[in-house]
């Protein structure tokens, strides 16, 4: 089966296989199609280029996969116990338990009592708006959150 190389429509990179008589829906997204082009080149996702009849690997990775790859890689949701101790290593558990200290009881009885929390949790957002935090920062503690869990949970 012949593999081609597309831009995907979330921007991400990828290499696919193509069955016998197959193509892809979007021609215009196919960089390398090794029905038509021949075998593909060494390729590193995320910096392909397709110019004239090559490919060529640009220096940086193309902003489009980067953004997939890191949407990708952030957890929907994680255990309460890894998120708190992300939150523990940036600094943030004070400020964040403090906050949610100001809420109504069943707010706190949901940060208290769950045993995991949602990246989409109204709750998170709250935090985020009241602590300054960015919408990456936010990310960057679920994927540490991640991480941890990870790490503590591997026999």
């Amino acid at each position: 089966m012949p593999n081609i190389l597309i831009n995907s429509p979330s921007g991400e990179q990828k290499i696919i296989s193509i069955g016998s008589g197959g193509f892809y829906y979007d021609r215009n997204s196919v960089l390398w199609d090794e029905s038509v082009d021949g075998e593909m080149p060494p390729v590193t996702l995320g910096k392909m280029q397709r110019v004239g009849n090559g490919l060529v690997t640009l220096t940086d990775y193309l902003p489009a996969h980067a953004s997939a790859v890191y949407a990708e890689s952030v957890p929907e949701d994680v255990p309460m116990p890894a998120a708190r101790e992300a939150l523990l290593n940036a600094g943030l558990l004070d400020a964040v338990t403090t906050f949610i200290r100001t809420l109504p009881a069943a707010d706190q009885i949901w940060w208290d009592e769950s045993i995991s929390i949602n990246r989409k949790f109204s709750l998170v957002e709250n935090a985020r708006v009241a602590l300054g935090l960015t919408e990456k920062q936010i990310d960057d503690l679920f994927i540490a959150a991640k991480v941890i869990n990870e790490q503590r949970t591997t026999y």
